[in-house]
């Protein structure tokens, strides 16, 4: 079951200016409209800043300095239960108003590592069921309170170039896009992932404490004699008299094999030294040149004798490499035997030394005792290492019911390809270039896209929307008003403003506010009715910032008409 967010007022009021601002929103569109700079970002920075995000106060501070308090008013729908809530925000403090509760108040929540800001994201992460985490250097955390908002919310400043750089405190995340999306697409609940990572970590410390007490068991000495000595391990006593026997007959078998090879090695370095001895002398009875070696005439030159005399010189050549290859051999076999021959010695030596001290065992009630505590300490192992192979067990079985990486990419990959489909059709409607590479089309790679200007906007106008469509259809993810500012760029023709405007809506949610703005003066106020009537049948609710022609008109003076509005707000606070 989804929590959905419907936004129903926005209040401001500075009581040292005497200047106020108001408005009601439609369940359905709005339209936030009027000049460039008149105020119609600061209404989406207000609703956020008013329910507990920091990341706008820079552009705030001139309204803030003029110590106005702001006031949200909100339903939540849950499971078709709807609750209203108030929050009023007056500098670092926020005040929660809900029907028969007592008022809540989190104060000094301007840094977003406080205290009392932490309990804040606490809250809201309970009241909309909210449970996306986030690792950075300290592990997984719990989301900031920008995560909630990071998918309904395009702001003018980065929104239309950069994806998912709505707010600038996801910097230093690990892995944001593949968490980010996977929760929003409920491939895999980060909670589901945190206790996998969590029971995997418990397996991991129950292996490293089995391996620790069958290592304390077997290669403690103490513990070995005793269990000879004690008469509940007479077969165990067996055994290692059995073992260490064995152990010698192999010790035997390795010993004379090593000698054996150390024998055949000597006998083909011999040959060897003789081969290079006859492989010298044979070089001075060359037919060619050379001479006999008894009376240094020269040799008769006949082709008989020379091919006699190339032919035993590669015999000798071929039989010296097979020497030094059996040599090279022989050596490697040698030097694994020697290895095994000192590692037997050395658990011969061991368990002799235990055998030993075995059969000069003197029986004193002190030595029956220790025995006895020894015994009691290996039954103590022995039941431990019971314990905790029963809860390794337990541990395997319920990762079972985790899914696999494999498992995870499949399902990335089975989202991925839905939002292909819906983004190339919206990328269709809006008359943009399609895109073909999957880099620029595949969910999970998309970082950029190849394009700028009104092409650009219009591209990630479409990614924004299937994004959503697909988080609609997504079941428990909270539904928060969808936020587009500034939908049309300054230099946007008339023609892409209408296909902008048609797009939005064909393909507006069914299932949340939307809330968009755009920039017309006076002049233009005309095309916004015409807007309305011809692409949202005249159901948007039209929101004018400073009449169409003032500029930083957010706040306006104060005209009394808000009395009981407002005595009631200054009740919460005070």
């Amino acid at each position: 079951m989804k929590t959905k967010l419907l936004i129903n007022k926005l209040f401001a009021y500075s009581e040292s200016k005497n200047k106020y601002f108001y408005t009601e929103f439609d369940q359905g569109i709005n339209i936030i409209y009027g000049k460039n700079t008149s105020g119609k970002s600061t209404i989406f920075q207000m609703l956020l800043y008013t329910l507990g995000i920091n990341d706008n106060n820079d552009y705030l501070k001139e309204i803030i300095e003029e110590g106005a308090f702001l006031r949200v008013d909100f339903q939540v729908i849950n499971n078709r239960e709807s609750e209203k809530i108030t929050f009023v925000r007056d500098d670092e403090t926020i005040f929660i108003k809900r029907v028969d509760k007592p008022i809540m108040r989190f104060n000094g929540i301007r840094a977003n590592q406080s205290a009392e800001h932490i309990k804040l994201k606490g809250f809201l992460h309970e009241l909309f069921n909210f449970t996306l985490k986030l690792e950075n250097k300290e592990g997984y955390k719990a989301a900031p309170i920008e995560a909630m908002f990071l998918p309904y919310y395009i702001p003018q400043s980065v929104g239309w170039v950069y994806l998912r750089k709505s707010f600038s405190s996801f910097e230093y995340y690990k892995n944001l896009k593949e968490d980010y999306l996977d929760y929003y697409l409920g491939i895999e609940s980060l909670v589901d992932r945190d206790k996998k990572q969590e029971l995997e970590r418990k397996l991991k410390s129950k292996e490293d404490e089995i391996k620790f007490y069958l290592n304390l068991e077997n290669s403690n000495d103490e513990f070995q004699i005793t269990k000879l000595v004690d008469e509940e391990f007479v077969e165990e006593s067996l055994e290692y008299i059995k073992l260490h026997s064995d152990n010698q007959v192999l010790l035997n078998e390795n010993e004379e094999e090593y000698i054996s090879k150390c024998n055949e090695q000597s006998y083909y370095k011999e040959r060897l030294s003789l081969l290079r001895k006859v492989s010298r002398h044979h070089k001075k009875q060359n037919p060619l040149e050379g001479a006999c070696p008894a009376c240094d005439r020269e040799l008769s030159f006949s082709i008989t004798s020379s091919y006699k005399y190339f032919q035993e010189e590669n015999d000798t050549e071929a039989e010296m490499v097979k020497c030094k290859a059996m040599i090279k051999k022989l050596q490697g076999e040698i030097n694994s035997l020697g290895k095994l021959i000192n590692v037997r010695k050395e658990n011969n030596l061991k368990t002799y030394g235990i055998l030993k001290r075995y059969f000069n065992h003197n029986i004193s009630f002190d030595s029956w005792l220790n025995n006895k505590v020894n015994i009691q300490l290996i039954h103590d192992i022995k039941y431990k290492l019971g314990v905790l192979s029963t809860e390794k067990i337990t541990i395997e079985n319920s990762l079972k019911g985790f899914k696999t990486e494999e498992e995870v990419q499949k399902s990335r990959i089975s989202k991925s390809k839905e939002f292909e489909r819906i983004f190339l059709g919206y990328i269709d409607d809006l008359g943009v270039k399609t895109l073909k590479e999957d880099r620029y089309i595949s969910l999970y790679n998309i970082s950029a896209f190849p394009s700028q200007g009104v092409e650009l906007h219009k591209t990630v106008l479409a990614y924004n929307f299937a994004l959503n469509k697909l988080i609609e259809k997504t079941d428990g993810i909270h539904r928060f008003p969808f936020m587009l500012d500034a939908i049309f760029k300054e230099d946007i023709e008339q023609s892409n403003k209408n296909a902008i405007i048609e797009f939005i809506g064909k393909n507006k949610p069914n299932d949340t506010q939307l809330i968009l703005s755009i920039a017309e003066t006076k002049e233009n106020e005309k095309s916004i009715h015409e807007y309305n009537k011809k692409y949202f049948n005249g159901r948007a609710k039209l929101i004018c910032i400073g009449e169409g022609v003032r500029e930083r008109a957010f706040l306006t003076q104060y005209d009394g008409s808000m009395e009981n509005y407002l005595d009631e707000t200054l009740n919460i606070i005070n």
